[in-house]
């Protein structure tokens, strides 16, 4: 599908899809790790009461999360790598047309 393909998209649109994406990851990441060992720490210590407030509820909940931070990290992973292919390849075009005594466009 053609809306998947980053490469074809217009560099400022995968720099905000970046942005949004590393937004996103530090939002879903907040207090993740220490959600997760104070329920962790709930269970082991009340047991199967912990269980019957919730705690292994919450530890989907944590699962799904930790998930949507992995997913948010990797759109920002996979837009960083398309800008730095993309500014390597501008480099590499205006490095040729300034080597070939022509000047460089930008």
């Amino acid at each position: 599908m053609i809306l998947f393909n980053i490469t074809r998209w217009p560099a400022a649109l995968v720099f905000v899809l970046a942005g949004s994406a590393a937004a996103f990851f530090a939002f879903t990441t907040v207090n993740l790790f220490s959600q997760a060992s104070a329920n962790l720490e709930f269970l082991r210590e009340y047991g199967w009461e912990a269980v019957r407030h919730g705690a292994l509820w919450q530890v989907g909940e944590l699962l799904i999360w930790g998930g949507l931070s992995l997913a948010c990290w990797l759109v920002f992973k996979f837009c960083e790598h398309d800008l730095g292919r993309r500014y390597q390849n501008w480099t590499q075009r205006a490095g040729s047309a300034r080597g070939s005594g022509g000047r460089a466009r930008d």
